[in-house]
């Protein structure tokens, strides 16, 4: 697939007008100013139901903006997301975006992350408290259609996460984050390696295809145009072992239909998990055009097929967005797994609801089911290494209330409540016996563990070398990890402290 790519952008060099640039990293400081200013209804050009971003992408969303605007705190936001741009650019001040020549740059930051939870999810958080210092390397390169990025971190927050598949015993921990080429060319782009996507309303990760996993290698294709593409995700995931010497290969295929239209952005989408001893890549599910739906009955293509729609719509009083997800849907004649519960997912968001002055409220609320990703097979398990494709968790709802501040200089602010219910089930655990299917709860089984927060998340670029980013608050829980009368009030957060020197090393 690597030398697929690479072949597709020499031999093509000059087909269309499409210049390549890196991608934008989903946990880079920069989304912040990203959802500020597309809260305040600017960035138009860029989508809100898929990321990452194109470095170019936000650049010329950026260059759409009338500048100076009059409004200092705004006016801050624009200047802090072009500075946290450059380490991604290969273009020089004042060059035109053609005919670049192959560049390619390296840079480092050094970071350091307090936290009391070692778990990602701070509304469910664990009291892992600690702080562990590390460092990020970084190389980005790329010329006409071709560009791409590698990033690899130092960080011994991994040995405490239990939501990381690595190794946990070593005095340093280390992974790859990102690592990929892609090519673009006017209608079509290709790229492969690993980077964090997701599909769906942004202030969210996606139902289908999220960014709570860590990054993992796949092909990604698009074809089209901004108001009308379809576009791929195609992966192999981790074997399963049944037993020493037995072992399930696992794929994933993802493809969905997007359009835009004025002020709305849809799309349509079909994923699919499938697994056996033996088995590889299957054409009919690689192919982008093909309906996966239909290839499961009518060439019997085993696995976990779900389907998703998403849908938001830009007004002058916010962005309005959903996304559904149907998993596991029985259309045929009944069997012995008929009367198991419903697997679904669902999330609402609002952002940028006008106020007086410059705040902008914003809400979101999600549920996902109890049997959501994961089927009788636990070769179709909807995750890698056991975190979802989609999201990190089922069996749960959660309510999100907030106002997004701008006050100050640099420095987007969002205040929030929120209430999240995390019932026992679990797409890690096995899928329940057909005898018990009928008594199983759709949703919330088990011990409920119910968590009231009141919180805040922000960040901060303080001059040219520093970057900080939190979310603390107070969590108020009820039956704490699913353990009945454990009631515990407790705070739970996070910040990362980033220094971003100056020296960049730049080969031409």
């Amino acid at each position: 697939m690597l030398r697929l790519t690479l072949l597709l952008a020499i031999l093509a060099p000059n087909a269309g007008g499409a210049q390549a640039t890196p991608y934008l990293p989903n946990d880079d400081i920069a989304y912040a100013y990203v959802e500020a200013l597309m809260s305040r209804g600017m960035l138009g050009g860029l989508s809100t139901l898929s990321r990452p971003y194109a470095v170019g992408d936000v650049r010329a969303a950026l260059d759409s903006i009338a500048v100076p605007r009059g409004e200092r705190v705004i006016d801050s936001y624009i200047g802090a997301l072009r500075q946290t741009l450059t380490r991604y650019e290969l273009r020089k001040p004042g060059e035109g975006a053609a005919g670049l020549p192959f560049r390619a740059k390296a840079t480092f930051d050094i970071y350091g992350t307090a936290q009391s939870s070692a778990r990602r999810e701070l509304i469910i958080g664990d009291s892992g408290r600690d702080f562990e210092p590390a460092m990020a390397g970084y190389f980005v390169f790329g010329a006409g259609h071709i560009a791409g990025s590698v990033r690899a971190l130092l960080d011994n927050r991994l040995n405490t996460d239990p939501e990381f598949p690595g190794k946990k015993d070593r005095s340093i921990a280390g992974r790859s984050e990102d690592g990929y080429v892609r090519g673009v060319w006017k209608y079509a782009e290709v790229a492969f390696g690993r980077v964090a996507r997701s599909w769906g309303p942004t202030s969210l990760s996606g139902l289908q295809l999220g960014d709570d996993a860590y990054t993992y290698d796949h092909l990604f294709a698009r074809a089209g145009t901004r108001r009308i593409n379809i576009s791929t995700v195609i992966a192999r995931l981790d074997n399963y072992t049944l037993a020493p010497g037995l072992e399930l290969s696992r794929y994933f295929s993802v493809h969905r239909l997007a359009v835009r239209r004025g002020r709305f952005e849809g799309a349509l989408s079909e994923a699919f998990v499938y697994s056996g001893v033996g088995r590889g890549l299957e054409f009919s599910l690689v192919n982008p055009l093909n309906v996966y739906g239909l290839s499961w009955r009518n060439e019997r293509t085993d696995g976990n097929l779900n389907f998703g729609g998403e849908l938001a719509y830009r007004s002058r009083f916010g962005t309005f967005a959903g996304h559904v997800l149907l998993d596991d849907i029985q259309i045929d004649e009944c069997d012995t797994v008929c009367n198991e519960p419903s697997s679904y997912g669902f999330t609402f968001t609002a952002e940028g609801v006008p106020t007086p002055g410059a705040q902008r409220f914003f809400a979101s609320y999600t549920k996902v089911s109890n049997l959501a990703y994961h089927t009788p097979n636990v070769g179709e398990r909807y995750a890698i290494y056991f975190v979802g494709l989609g999201r990190g968790f089922s069996d749960y709802d959660e309510l999100r209330l907030g106002v997004d501040v701008a006050l100050i200089p640099r420095t987007p602010v969002r205040v929030y409540v929120a209430r999240r219910r995390q019932g026992e089930g679990d797409y890690r655990k096995p899928y329940p016996l057909s005898s018990v299917l009928d008594r199983t709860p759709g949703f919330l089984s088990g011990t409920v563990w119910t968590t009231n927060r009141v919180g805040i998340t922000g960040a901060a670029m303080l001059g040219r070398d520093f970057q900080v980013t939190g979310d603390a608050g107070i969590n108020q829980n009820t039956s704490r990890g699913h353990r009945e009368g454990y009631d515990k009030t407790i705070f739970e957060g996070r910040a990362k402290v980033i220094w971003v020197p100056r020296w960049l090393i730049t080969f031409e």
